[in-house]
């Protein structure tokens, strides 16, 4: 369903009911841009300083909608499940918006509704924000009184006493106790503070309010004569109304902070970005330094899955096989989102023909907007479901104690050699021994390779042979070059050796690829750098 202003507080108690039964959530976002001139991704960038391009981004831009939805499991079936979706738009009150023109097409392009966005979009606060609006509102403590005005103009001076004169004769005129309200002037707002301070000081029974008037800046000031049960009353009326005004502005920060409190699993495709967004948006600035978000992060989600990740790995990358020896085949032809989805769709139709069981998902009552027909890719509320429904079909296996281990709290990095690891030290995504080597400007390949020659791979019947040099160009002067893991002490043998003769040899430069990496890391992250050793990157798992 679409989530706007009119039907927000609704949706979100329903959230707050669901979430302490559900067995994992799906988020997805729209933003209003993923790009910053000048600034690119690029393969070598390790992943402290991937966040740190990212982290500008989702500084930048804006949410547009953000989709969720929540996977309950159906009544004594432990592999389907009942699937409520939502799609909600989100708007600032406050603040910059900005745009980048690719965004604002592609956005476009696929059905956006800017209008609902910009006049119905749910209000948010940062954390910070909204503590500080609580505490202007609701100040647990009075605050420290202030130095009183002293007026020096005459015709305030005359205005003011007037005013005060006016209400001495309405308290004191027998004939109008009955009355609760005198009205005492209409001013502004310097005028007013002081008719505040006087009438607290030489009235302290009544009770003081401003009211607008269709004049900017202008109200018009109003005594109340109330009993106790009517000053109770008030009291509780204009702490209802601040309680309103509070939860209204706070807005969709609430099912963030709901989410977050709930502690179950949350799923995403290729979700880093979709993270950035929603901790920059509705917990606060992100720090720069890049283990303290992934802190932030593991604090407030400890458990997450990226189907996009789960997809390019064991034991989902594959077809399933019925012989334990028959040749393996990839599974997904894209690991879009969309190509992900309908290889399951296709599987679980297969499974149905065959009669055999299938994860099945149906929708809650009201939640069927994105039924068997429907394609609204690129829609938060359709992705986040299509995100939940791909992963239903991996959660019996993701939830295992050795596939939790091993793939969660990771997210895929776009062209690079890194997956990011949330929740430890973040991993290379294909197993091997990595060399930097500089000085290949009119070079190629097999000139890189002759440079390993001396590097032999061990065989089973002990005669050696050249390894095999994978190769990862960086641009025309830099490439990794990437050897088995069996040749480790062969390559630190000829690194060594290099090194000893100043890390050059044959007019290329050679340096340790974990060195590398970390020299990156530090550089990326200087607030970081003291525990850059530990934190350098491990050698990736062996499960190409």
């Amino acid at each position: 369903m679409n989530v706007t202003k009119s039907n927000f507080e609704d949706v979100a108690a329903e959230i707050e009911v669901l979430l302490p039964g559900a067995a994992f959530v799906a988020i997805d976002e729209e933003m209003t841009g993923i790009s910053i001139a000048g600034q690119q991704e690029r393969v070598e960038d390790v992943p402290a300083r991937r966040y740190s391009k990212m982290r500008e981004v989702a500084m930048r831009y804006n949410i547009i909608q953000f989709g969720l939805a929540i996977f309950t499991r159906s009544e004594g079936e432990a592999e389907n499940y009942t699937a409520h979706t939502y799609n909600f738009y989100v708007f600032p009150e406050t603040g910059p918006v900005n745009m980048e023109g690719a965004a604002v097409a592609f956005n476009r392009d696929h059905g956006m509704d800017w209008n609902v966005w910009i006049r119905e979009g749910v209000p948010y606060l940062t954390r910070e924000a909204a503590a500080k609006l609580k505490a202007s509102l609701m100040p647990e403590e009075k605050a420290a009184p202030r130095e009183r005005i002293v007026l020096a103009k005459a015709s305030d001076i005359e205005t003011t006493g007037a005013a005060v004169e006016g209400l001495r004769s309405w308290l004191a005129d027998e004939t109008k106790k009955s009355e609760t309200e005198f009205e005492l002037l209409t001013t502004n707002a310097y005028l007013r503070r002081f008719m505040y301070e006087a009438l607290a000081a030489d009235f302290p029974d009544l009770a003081v309010e401003s009211r607008p008037t269709k004049t900017r800046g202008v109200s018009t000031l109003v005594a109340l004569r109330l009993d106790a049960e009517q000053k109770a009353e008030r009291a509780a009326k204009i702490r209802a109304e601040k309680e309103a005004e509070l939860a209204r502005k706070v807005g969709f920060s609430r099912v963030f902070n709901a989410l977050a409190k709930s502690k179950k699993p949350l799923i995403g495709h290729a979700l880093m970005f979709d993270l950035l967004f929603a901790f920059s948006h509705f917990e606060g600035r992100l720090p720069e330094s890049y283990a303290k978000y992934k802190e932030l992060v593991q604090s407030h989600f400890p458990v997450i899955f990226d189907t996009q990740l789960l997809a390019k790995k064991e034991p989902f990358k594959f077809l399933p096989a019925s012989d334990a020896d028959a040749k393996r085949e990839h599974r997904f032809g894209s690991h879009a989102l969309g190509e992900v989805y309908k290889v399951f769709l296709r599987e679980a139709e297969a499974a149905r023909t065959a009669g055999t069981p299938t994860v099945e998902v149906s929708f809650a009552p009201g939640h069927d907007r994105y039924g068997p027909d429907c394609a609204a890719f690129h829609e938060a509320g359709y992705d986040a479901y299509v995100t939940g429904y791909a992963f239903a079909h991996m959660a019996k296996l993701a939830f295992s104690q050795e596939v939790k281990f091993s793939l969660s709290c990771r997210s895929t990095m776009f062209r690079a050699l890194f997956d990011f690891h949330l929740a430890g030290e973040d991993e290379l995504v294909a197993t091997g021994i990595y060399v930097h080597v500089k000085g290949l400007k009119g070079q190629d390949a097999d000139s890189l390779r002759s440079a390993f020659a001396e590097i032999k791979a061990p065989s089973e019947n002990d005669e050696s042979q050249a390894a095999d040099v994978q190769i990862r160009w960086i641009d025309d002067d830099n490439a990794f070059a990437v050897l088995p893991e069996s040749c480790s002490a062969a390559v630190a043998a000829m690194l060594q050796r290099v090194k000893a003769a100043g890390n050059e040899e044959g007019g290329f430069t050679f340096t340790a690829g974990e060195e590398w990496f970390a020299a990156q890391t530090a550089a990326a992250s200087p607030c970081d750098s003291k525990d850059a050793e530990e934190r350098r990157p491990k050698r990736a798992r062996t499960d190409q």
